[in-house]
């Protein structure tokens, strides 16, 4: 059963900017790991934010210290929502969905107590936010290469998945504003979804062997565009309209490489 957080204890104010965060010590709880090892995590985390993306860390996390009950001074993070979001990011199964569903739930209904209104999930950002949002999502991307091209796939099934939490903690309007993300998602993928290759179709379409395709998309540089490949789950990789054109367009030495000419 998922434990009961109180928004009013959890969400809390911080800043100029009245940023609402939450206590890395309550996200421990929520997900079932010690104080000590999420701490050590966000620590990772941070170092990776600062050596790798334009992206600032105390958008995430910041820095924040608690009086222990030997009222000692210890270190402590604030998670903004992104910094929730990127810890869910971290989790699998059945303990992100919930640890998501959790967070989620809070921050709305935080806002909800607050504003007088609902807040349907991410529809009222500004446009700020959602230039923030985009650049987050490059970033967890980055991260992903190789599934890349599943991301909005796995969008749909997570909000789905999600919709199905919220039903079991019979929360029947968080459940339908997951759903109707769900829709959302789906309806922005391209109608009939995106024309996919293997290396065989390839091969057979320029009349060389499947290996030669895979040994070319290296070196064209097709499997390090996200644009024009992806690895999918059995280890395969699979290639998109963009990339047969690059296999086209090379044919001729394609063909002559596979035949040690």
């Amino acid at each position: 059963m998922m434990e009961h957080f109180d928004t009013g204890s959890v969400i809390r104010y911080v800043g100029e900017s009245k940023q609402q965060v939450i206590d890395s010590r309550d996200v421990a709880k929520m997900i079932g790991k010690t104080h000590k090892n999420l701490m050590r995590d966000i620590r990772s985390y941070i170092n990776d934010l600062e050596e790798s993306s334009k992206l600032s860390p105390r958008q995430f996390f910041i820095e924040s210290s608690y009086i222990s009950a030997q009222n000692k001074e210890l270190p402590c993070y604030l998670l903004t929502k992104q910094g929730c979001e990127f810890v869910a990011n971290k989790l699998t199964g059945r303990k992100g969905t919930i640890f998501t569903a959790t967070y989620v739930s809070l921050f709305n209904e935080y806002e909800a107590e607050h504003n007088g209104k609902t807040v349907a999930i991410d529809s009222g950002l500004e446009h700020e936010k959602l230039a923030y949002k985009r650049e987050w999502l490059i970033e967890m991307r980055k991260q992903n290469v190789n599934k890349a091209h599943e991301l909005r796939n796995q969008d749909v099934k997570l909000y789905l998945e999600l919709g199905k939490v919220a039903d079991d903690y019979q929360r029947p309007h968080m459940a339908v504003d997951f759903r109707n993300e769900a829709i959302r998602a789906m309806s922005a993928l391209p109608v009939g979804a995106r024309r996919e290759y293997s290396a065989t179709e390839i091969g057979n379409m320029i009349g060389v062997s499947p290996i030669a395709i895979g040994k070319w998309a290296n070196k064209l540089g097709v499997k390090r565009d996200a644009d024009m490949s992806y690895r999918d789950h059995d280890g395969a990789w699979r290639y998109f309209p963009e990339a047969l054109k690059v296999f086209q367009d090379n044919a001729l030495e394609i063909q002559d490489d596979d035949l040690g000419l």
